[in-house]
């Protein structure tokens, strides 16, 4: 430990966690991926699209305006439980 080493403080999290090497290019829209820390996945900033996204997504999985609705309701109309519905949809389907 040196003379001047008391004044450098600790580190944060986002500075002990970040991502400091390279990442590809989108294969959407070839933009450099974006990659925040360590250990998350990389996702490009310009089309909004992570990696691990499937162009052939089935909507199997995907929420009724109906259901969006009840969730959305029970989270007090909060719009991060949207489900990209738009309010008055989900209002209607209510």
């Amino acid at each position: 430990m040196g003379l001047f080493d008391i004044f450098k403080g600790e580190k944060s999290w986002e500075e002990e966690n970040a991502y400091t090497g390279e990442t590809p290019d989108c294969p959407r829209c070839g933009h450099s991926l974006t990659k925040k820390y360590v250990f998350s996945e990389m996702y490009c900033e310009n089309c909004r699209c992570g990696l691990d996204d499937d162009e052939d997504d089935d909507d199997s999985e995907s929420l009724s305006v109906y259901e969006a609705a009840e969730i959305w309701a029970s989270h007090g109309k909060d719009e991060d439980y949207m489900f990209g519905y738009s309010e008055e949809e989900l209002e209607d389907a209510l």
